[in-house]
């Protein structure tokens, strides 16, 4: 039960549902989730171990605002680990392995946020986990896993709304580069798909509501 609180408490927070900067109050999450205020309690102070919850003293918790300088520092963590995630699985990926991502040239039908979300997380731990390295998949995954949010600020976060089936359109050609096994353009295609997500994130982080 504990375990499944904490899941359900988290997913809220990287899909926004919990918006950044928001209270969060024991009593009423624990009526939320019809259960006593001591999984609540765990599972906030976890969530605060991922940089997710902030405690207050004397004020209870809230939801970590997403900061530009957080952002940044994820961005540069990403580039770094999925780079190399994808080269590693170019060297060392069966054939089997790579063709398993296709199921990832194509999204979820419409603009259903929360699925398209999933969906971005999906294909990247993909690649993470067919780099065949499992303490880099792990270093990824912890990273990738904290992108919900951001994924959701830079699509629906304010501004111009991007057409999401450009996430799939970059995802199929980066699929294309790992078959062909071409480290050269799988890793300026991968470079080229994160710029593009930290300049429409950045960008709308610059929202009062959303930076502290």
């Amino acid at each position: 039960m504990r375990d499944d609180v904490y899941e359900r408490i988290r997913g809220d927070i990287l899909c926004c549902t919990l918006q950044p900067g928001s209270a969060l109050h024991e009593q009423a999450l624990a009526q939320r989730f019809q259960v006593s205020k001591s999984p609540i309690r765990d599972a906030l102070l976890r969530l605060q171990e991922q940089h997710l919850v902030d405690v207050l003293p004397r004020k209870g918790y809230r939801v970590r605002p997403i900061s530009l300088a957080d952002a940044v520092e994820l961005y540069e963590m990403r580039l770094v680990y999925e780079r190399e995630c994808a080269l590693r699985a170019i060297d060392h990926a069966s054939d089997a392995t790579l063709a398993a991502l296709d199921e990832f040239r194509s999204g979820p039908r419409g603009r259903d946020m929360p699925k398209w979300i999933a969906y971005n997380r999906r294909f990247h731990l993909a690649v993470a986990a067919a780099s065949g390295n499992s303490r880099l998949q792990r270093a990824a995954t912890e990273v990738i896993e904290q992108f919900d949010r951001l994924t959701y600020v830079g699509v629906g976060g304010g501004g111009e709304a991007l057409d999401v089936r450009q996430f799939a359109a970059e995802h199929a050609a980066i699929i294309d580069a790992l078959q062909k096994r071409d480290r050269r353009r799988a890793g300026a295609l991968i470079r080229a798909h994160v710029e593009a997500s930290r300049k429409r994130t950045l960008a709308s982080l610059a929202h009062p509501a959303i930076v502290p």
